[in-house]
């Protein structure tokens, strides 16, 4: 299982969401160290940036396609 962790753009006015596993909560998909889970600030603009982190959005991609090669037993 996974779950979404926000933290603010550095240098920008905006906010970066980051996966993580809830079995290793110490760090991102993408190995970003993460610190511990918080409410981040929300962006000042209406126009402000939300992105998805590349690479946790590829990683978990990836699992989601293993598991679906996986072989079923019934």
């Amino acid at each position: 299982m996974y779950e979404m962790h926000a933290e603010p753009i550095p240098g920008q006015d905006g906010l970066v969401w980051h996966v993580i596993s809830k079995e290793t909560r110490a760090s991102a998909l993408c190995g970003r160290p993460l610190a511990p889970p918080a409410s981040p600030a929300p962006p000042k603009g209406e126009a402000a940036e939300e992105r998805y982190c590349s690479s946790c959005m590829t990683a978990v991609g990836s699992a989601v396609e293993r598991n679906l090669r996986r072989p079923t037993t019934t």
